[in-house]
């Protein structure tokens, strides 16, 4: 039997309402997701920062697709208006995501460098500090005169990290210069082992976290067009996307004043906007509209 357009109207729409709460259901699955992962916020620990950041871009991909299929559902049934604003609000909200994966990709470079350039420096300091108590340790070793002024000098240069225990039931039986050549392996020993421990970032970890790093970047260029191309600003009838190389010029042009043209009364000069009102409403038209009522019937 072939259906009839009030059938296929309702098949329409009853799709464009499962479209529209498995959007819905996207959506609240990313927040869920990304705030169970970041919270509690720790806005100075760059170890939060980078896995932040991964986690928002590799979860990206469900907003999209929410928003993807509410678009698609505000298409298939334009007679809903409820859906529509919906689409709408968030189809605005979009300008906002767009615009913050692309500050992911300086944010990320910044983020990676500072951690790189703190981690080796605290790395080279402690090699340092390391370096020098153990010359302290060595040279208190070549300058004892005897047992007890060997131990009575390592007891008071004893450090967690390089620490050297004395068995004092084999002390009487070890010639000192011996005894001495024991300790002073010892020490290479230790300090070596300290010094791996602690070591700066080597040339395959550099590259391991240049690489990932990159592709967080590409990511989020690619997961900004992406947004872009489903957002939309308010009073416009075209994506974001096709806006975007336009936009500084209108930015530009509502900050320049306006001039009175050669037939208009200085009169109508108190009644224009000001620069600052029209970059207000400039950005306005960016941000999501207010809930509106339905028309009455």
């Amino acid at each position: 039997m072939t259906p009839t357009p009030q059938s296929r109207s309702l098949e329409e729409a009853i799709v464009a309402d499962r479209l529209a709460v498995v959007a819905m259901a996207l959506f609240a699955v990313y927040l869920i997701s990304v705030l169970a992962f970041i919270l509690p916020p720790r806005l100075l620990d760059p170890l939060w920062q980078l896995s932040s950041i991964k986690i928002a871009v590799e979860a990206a991909p469900i907003p999209l697709l929410g928003l993807a299929l509410l678009h698609l559902a505000a298409y298939l049934c334009p007679a809903n208006l409820r859906l529509q604003r919906r689409r709408d609000a968030l189809a605005r909200l979009a300008i906002l995501a767009s615009l913050g994966f692309l500050l992911i990709v300086p944010l990320q470079g910044h983020v990676v460098w500072t951690s790189y350039r703190r981690s080796n420096s605290v790395a080279n300091q402690q090699q340092a500090n390391a370096t020098e108590r153990a010359e302290a340790v060595r040279q208190a070793i070549e300058q004892a005169t005897s047992t007890a002024d060997l131990q009575k000098r390592l007891q008071a240069l004893q450090r967690p990290d390089l620490r050297i225990s004395l068995d004092a039931s084999r002390i009487p039986s070890i010639p000192l210069p011996q005894l001495k050549r024991q300790l002073l392996s010892r020490l290479d020993q230790a300090e070596g082992q300290f010094k791996a421990r602690v070591a700066p970032i080597d040339p395959a970890t550099s590259e391991r976290i240049t690489r990932e790093s990159l592709r967080v970047m590409v990511s989020s260029i690619a997961f900004a067009i992406a947004f872009a191309a489903l957002a939309q600003r308010k009073n416009s009838i075209v994506p974001f996307l096709v806006e975007v190389p336009d936009l500084p010029g209108r930015l530009l042009a509502s900050l320049r004043p306006r001039r009175a043209g050669a037939g208009q009364v200085s009169a109508g000069m108190p009644f224009q906007k000001s620069a600052s009102q029209r970059e207000a409403e400039f950005f306005a038209s960016l941000a999501p509209p207010e809930e509106e009522e339905p028309p009455a019937h």
